[in-house]
């Protein structure tokens, strides 16, 4: 039975070449999207699932409150974790993470040269790593190999990166403090779908001395109110983390409470799991997180392009079934039972929708593995069936879906043709069909134009956030890090910079806007007294203002004598000055850092810039003046040129500090790193939008020509009672333009609301003009316009006579 049905199939296609070929582009460009989104929702929903122990791993975050503020962080002191294992039974282990800044490896070769290399992921970490947290060891004894001082775990791309095929097991690096650290053991490098990301790991979490090396109960009570390291707990199977705030109030009043009665604060912990971490996190001081709306997003864009190439299917599938009824007749006649026949129809969409499957295999293997697709969405997708069964499955799942939802009406509808009708050639449309098919043209293109819609209103807000003016001038500003001795060269370098004309101002800061500016406690003046006040802080050297081209609206800029100790003076933005309540006087009001004995004035106010992502609103911020230059320098150059005033630099920072090997930054492309999430997002949708508007237009191209075919016979009688091309064209295509006019009315206002959900994440959002709604809607309208035109040109032109003959 099936091989009947099979060559009842083939035969079909062979005969109907050119709808078979458009509906095979169709079903291949849907199926292959169906393989991209497979891959992708599984590298995306299996966050940290190949940690064998990943269900009993969870991560400790803390809340909490003080009069300066709320603070909810994924981060703990690192005092906290030995405590847990000490006074909580249930936590059979703990591991932390101590995170250094971008950190300079010096790498000894057995030849006494050495190479240096800058490396971003270093992370301290204590010995039981390798109990929480699942890696395959290549060289080492896991046991081990974190126990004890001087000692560095390198994952495998770092192992061959410093020494090649060569063993890394006891060779030394050097850190930049001069510490030397052996290598101890070499472990396999994390998936791309994990929310912690480490490449070199230090043995031991070194002690915040200040805080260990003293009898004062406050002061030790201080650290646990100062969170700095990701701490994970290895907890029983079937640990309910709701009792874990309870078991963590213990802790609280034995070891937070001394200093938080001075700050009037209070705190509270939660624990998450390790699979949860990447898209429930909201806290403060996290790694980069995940945004399920972007995924549901992508995800449901994917099933709607499947959805598209179905009804594709399915509407040239009964449209071509006018042609197809003598032979459902002749078959009918033969003895062929109308389940049989049901089958047969259903069979040539499956088999088409599997044939696409093979030719999308292909194709999605190519895309992976010869073009920058994955570094595109910075993934690292492949199509491994072997190690990878339930891609297989799923790959598979949505092949014979797509035949089935393809083909069910069809299979339907073609054998309930009634014989005679069949064989007479007479079948006729009846009103609920034709709405029927008319519904499904309405649909693809509706689907395509909310596609559209969504990629271009995201592309005018990522457009907006590198255009909108964030107060200061982040164009031409490079950031050099200062590193060993070079704080103290740092008049000797802007002097010798300043030789280069290309070069138009110079200071230097411990933060960056936009980077990394963080919010600690002070305490401020408010109604005579000094109370607390969680404060963005900027600390600077001389011509900050300048350089970054900032605003001030009120007092003055930075002076020499403001960065001394006894009186020292500090800018604060407009934001601090309204929440502050010093709106109409700010000048010579009093900061005070937390612990510090000297107040700081107010010599200026500088006018609001985005010293955080757009994301978030401008808070309140205090610029201060250090007499020791540190951090960075920032340099602002000048466009023209730039190739030769980096190689300037470079040679100049060669002299000042061999020892390190010259980077750079630019500001505005740190800045746009913020953005990386959402232009990938961008990116997939726009993708997918073209393979919408591809499907829409392949249906249309088979559905125009098909019925411009059956009325070739109405054209040639129109001609001959003296109609024009140009009256010919206008009629047949004027249906299909109201069918476009209503898929623009339903799909403006989906897209609109699913805009709106999208630019709630940001504080600062484009105002889109109500006429970019109707841009994406016209160019669809254009396109199904000139399809319809190419179609029946050809029979508005041709010979009538000829054509009533053949009729």
């Amino acid at each position: 039975m099936f091989s009947s049905h099979f060559s009842f199939a083939i035969r079909f296609f062979r005969k109907e070449g050119a709808y078979t070929l458009l509906n095979l582009l169709g079903l291949i460009l849907g199926i292959g999207i169906g393989i991209i989104l497979l891959l992708y929702l599984q590298n995306e929903l299996s966050y940290d699932t190949h940690h064998s122990k990943g269900d009993r791993v969870y991560r400790v975050s803390q809340y909490m409150k003080t009069k300066s503020g709320e603070y909810n962080t994924a981060r703990t002191p690192r005092e906290l974790g030995p405590l847990l294992k000490k006074e909580i039974p249930e936590v059979l282990n703990y591991v932390r993470f101590n995170l250094f800044d971008k950190t300079m490896i010096t790498v000894h070769n057995k030849s006494g040269k050495e190479a240096k290399f800058y490396e971003e992921r270093v992370m301290e970490t204590d010995s039981s790593l390798l109990s929480l947290f699942t890696h395959e060891v290549f060289e080492g004894n896991p046991k081990n190999c974190l126990s004890g001082p001087g000692k560095v775990v390198l994952t495998l791309s770092i192992a061959k990166k410093y020494y090649g095929d060569k063993p890394a097991l006891g060779r030394v690096i050097t850190l930049p403090t001069g510490e030397k650290r052996t290598v101890s053991a070499v472990i396999s490098d994390l998936p791309d779908n994990s929310h912690l990301k480490y490449d070199l790991l230090l043995s031991e979490i070194s002690e915040r001395k200040r805080f260990a090396n003293t009898e004062d109960l406050i002061r030790k009570s201080e650290a646990f109110w100062n969170p700095r390291c990701y701490t994970y707990v290895l907890m029983p199977e079937e640990y309910r983390a709701d009792d874990w705030n309870d078991r963590f109030q213990v802790i609280f009043e034995n070891h937070y409470t001394s200093f938080g009665k001075k700050i009037e604060g209070s705190a509270t912990s939660a624990l998450t799991v390790l699979s949860d971490i990447h898209y429930t996190s909201d806290l403060q001081d996290d790694e980069v997180q995940g945004d399920l709306s972007y995924l549901y997003t992508f995800a449901t864009i994917g099933l709607l392009v499947i959805l598209l190439v179905s009804v594709n299917y399915m509407n040239m599938a009964t449209a071509r079934s006018i042609v197809r009824t003598k032979e459902i007749g002749i078959r009918k006649v033969l003895g062929s039972t109308r389940r049989q026949l049901f089958f047969s129809v259903l069979s040539e969409a499956l088999i088409m929708s599997l044939l696409a499957m093979f030719f999308a295999i292909i194709i999605v293997f190519i895309v992976l593995e010869a073009t920058p697709f994955n570094s595109w969405i910075n993934k690292d997708l492949n199509l491994n069936f072997l190690s990878n069964p339930q891609l297989l499955f799923g790959v598979l799942i949505i092949s014979l879906s797509v035949g089935l939802i393809s083909g069910l009406y069809p299979a339907a509808y073609i054998p309930s043709v009634k014989v005679t009708s069949a064989l007479k050639g007479s079948v006729q449309t009846n009103r609920i069909e034709t709405y029927l098919r008319k519904s499904l043209i309405v649909l693809q293109f509706s689907v395509s134009i909310f596609v559209v819609l969504l990629v271009v209103m995201m592309n005018q807000q990522t457009s907006y956030l590198k255009s909108t003016d964030i107060g200061f001038n982040k164009d031409n500003l490079l950031v050099i890090p200062l590193q060993g001795s070079m704080t103290g060269k740092v008049d000797a370098i802007r002097n010798k910079l300043y030789s280069n004309p290309n070069i138009l101002s110079i200071t230097s800061a411990r933060t960056t806007p936009g980077i990394n500016v963080h919010s600690p406690a002070f305490r401020v003046e408010q109604d005579g007294e000094m109370v607390i006040k969680s404060l963005g802080v900027i600390i600077t050297g001389s011509d900050y203002l300048k350089t970054m081209e900032m605003e001030i609206v009120e007092g003055r800029d930075f002076r020499p004598e403001d960065s001394r100790r006894e009186s020292p003076g500090v800018i604060i933005n407009q934001t601090a000055a309204e929440e502050l309540g010093w709106a109409r006087n700010p000048l010579n009001k009093r900061v005070r850092f937390f612990n510090g004995k000297v107040d700081m004035h107010v010599i200026g106010v500088v006018k609001d810039f985005n010293f955080q992502s757009l994301h978030n609103s401008i808070g309140p911020l205090v610029i201060l003046r250090s007499g020791r230059e540190s951090g960075a320098l920032h340099v602002r150059v000048l466009q023209k040129g730039l190739d030769q005033t980096l190689a300037f630099l470079k040679e100049q920072f060669e002299v000042f500090d061999p020892a390190h090997p010259f980077e750079y930054s630019f500001v505005n492309q740190e800045f746009e790193k913020q953005y990386q999430a959402e232009q990938i997002q961008m990116q997939l949708i726009s993708l997918l939008s073209v393979i919408c508007i591809i499907v829409s237009a392949l249906g249309l191209i088979g559905l125009s020509a098909f019925n411009i075919d059956q009325k070739a016979k109405e054209i040639s009688i129109r001609k001959v009672i003296g109609a024009s091309t140009e009256s010919i064209l206008v009629k047949f295509s004027k249906e299909y333009v109201f069918l476009i006019l209503v898929a623009i009315v339903l799909a403006i206002p989906s897209a609109d609301y699913m805009i709106n959900e999208w630019l709630a994440a940001f504080a600062y959002q484009v105002n889109i003009k109500w006429y970019i709604y109707l841009i994406p809607g016209f160019l669809v309208l254009l396109l199904g316009l000139i399809i319809v035109l190419l179609q029946s040109i050809k029979s508005a032109q041709a010979n009538p006579v000829r054509s009533l003959r053949q009729s």
